[in-house]
């Protein structure tokens, strides 16, 4: 919910009725939130109601479709992951990583590979 007030206080927001007439916020057809971290088919239910509850559009937010969803497999159990590892800023090279302290096994490479 944090995500969407920020992106509705940056970009705005417009009224949207459902089905039943209830109105929802809705983010310009731009900017929406992509969540795959966490979700399964409890955690996806939990995120849809309290958005629900704080009158947030359900358009608002794609969810990923990863192990939570199908096999309970993931990226730490299959020991793979794709990351970010370069990107470019107003034409600036700038390489990407990540190398969380707790778990240096999953530190990422950075720069164009």
């Amino acid at each position: 919910l944090d995500v969407l007030e920020k992106l509705e206080s940056k970009f705005g927001s417009t009224m949207v009725k459902n089905k039943e007439g209830q109105e929802f916020r809705l983010l310009p057809p731009h900017i929406r939130v992509i969540q795959g971290d966490g979700i399964n088919m409890d955690t996806l239910e939990i995120v849809l109601a309290s958005m629900k509850e704080a009158g947030w559009a359900a358009d608002n937010v794609s969810f990923g479709s990863g192990g939570g969803l199908l096999q309970k497999l993931n990226r730490d159990t299959q020991k793979f992951a794709f990351n970010c590892s370069y990107t470019e800023v107003k034409g600036v090279s700038v390489d990407v990583s990540k190398d969380p302290a707790a778990q240096p096994w999953k530190r990422s490479k950075e720069g164009r590979l």
